[in-house]
């Protein structure tokens, strides 16, 4: 089964879209800059869950990719920000209950 094969790219794409939320609450609560960082992991994320929507096919990461298109329209330190990061977070876990 060719979903089976590529189950990987959901769990990498979950594990870095994780990781990120983790540098990003770093810096939220301890009032540090990531920067850089955290812009090239946001990256790799976006690039992560959207190789992960189309070889590990699930609707619920439609809702990961919305969020991650509008993060960057979100400023950071502001609650818009860490909501839609934890909304996009919930397509993810969709994608695991579902």
């Amino acid at each position: 089964m060719l979903a089976a094969r590529v189950a990987w790219l959901l769990h990498l794409g979950a594990a870095l879209y994780l990781g990120n939320l983790a540098v990003g609450l770093t810096a939220q609560l301890r009032g540090t800059h990531f920067g850089r960082f955290h812009h090239w992991l946001y990256a790799l994320v976006f690039a992560a869950a959207i190789a992960a929507a189309l070889f590990a096919w699930h609707p619920a990461l439609l809702v990961t990719l919305g969020a991650l298109a509008l993060l960057p329209l979100t400023k950071p330190r502001t609650p818009a920000h860490p909501t839609l990061a934890l909304v996009g977070a919930l397509g993810y876990l969709g994608s695991y209950l579902l």
